[in-house]
């Protein structure tokens, strides 16, 4: 009898080793950042997202602003930058597009699209078994000097991105990401820090962009759900509605 209980003993304490080296699944994880960030009815509420705040290139030393709308499957994102001018990009639900006072205007297609749809979806984190099909726990890495589990996150359409959430609050805090872009491919990092309360809903006020070793930081000033967004606010400009119509009849 002392026997079997020992071999109980120890088959209960490699149950819980085993039970302790086995990583949260990815669908827990984001589940927990979920809830950790506000829980899903609060994210419910909110149908649109305006951000506004500063933006800087370090290493270049140029600063200027930044604005960001989200609403559904829209998107529109304007940086104006000291002695460079504007920088806009968008997705209306139907186009997305560039357009730049350096290169003009682009319109967006095949993998670049993809991104820039995927960029735009406001519910991406709540709604994402819509948007990826898989989402695998690798094991932790250190971010920032800060364990972090690394979920791979395999899109329906596209290539995949990771995922770093932080082990003790649960939080977002980095993907990373590969994108198509006129230049190529371009490994990507988004870092986000500072959280804070909005309407319920822990919102990063830092976004740190890195890529092809530049970094882009931005700092908001205001954030705010369900905010008054005009209607028009998500159309291209009429550059872009130019080359759309000339792809139009191109393809006739």
């Amino acid at each position: 009898m002392l026997m079997r209980r020992i071999i109980a003993v120890f088959s209960i304490a490699a149950s819980l080793v085993l039970a302790a080296d086995t990583p949260p699944s990815g669908e827990s994880l984001l589940q927990r950042y979920i809830d950790r960030s506000g829980g899903a009815a609060a994210y419910a509420k909110a149908k649109n997202m305006a951000m506004s705040g500063t933006v800087e290139m370090p290493a270049q030393k140029i600063s200027g602003t930044v604005s960001i709308v989200e609403e559904g499957e829209k998107s529109y994102t304007s940086m104006e930058f000291v002695g460079i001018g504007k920088i806009e990009e968008g997705y209306d639900g139907v186009t997305a597009w560039q357009n730049s006072a350096l290169q003009g205007p682009r319109v967006l297609e095949g993998e670049e699209k993809i991104s820039a749809k995927r960029a735009a979806t406001l519910s991406l984190i709540t709604s994402w078994r819509d948007v990826y099909k898989d989402a695998q726990t690798v094991g932790l890495v250190d971010i920032d000097g800060k364990p972090a589990w690394q979920v791979e996150m395999t899109a329906r359409e596209g290539k995949p991105e990771t995922f770093f959430f932080d082990r003790d609050s649960g939080l977002l805090v980095r993907i990373s990401a590969v994108f198509t872009t006129a230049m190529g491919d371009i490994s990507t990092e988004s870092s986000m820090s500072d959280f804070r309360q909005v309407d319920g809903i822990l919102t990063p006020f830092t976004l740190t962009e890195k890529a092809m070793s530049q970094n882009i930081v931005m700092k908001f000033k205001e954030i705010a759900y369900n905010a008054n967004i005009p209607r028009n606010r998500f159309d291209a400009p009429e550059a872009v509605k130019t080359l759309v119509e000339k792809k139009k009849q191109t393809a006739k």
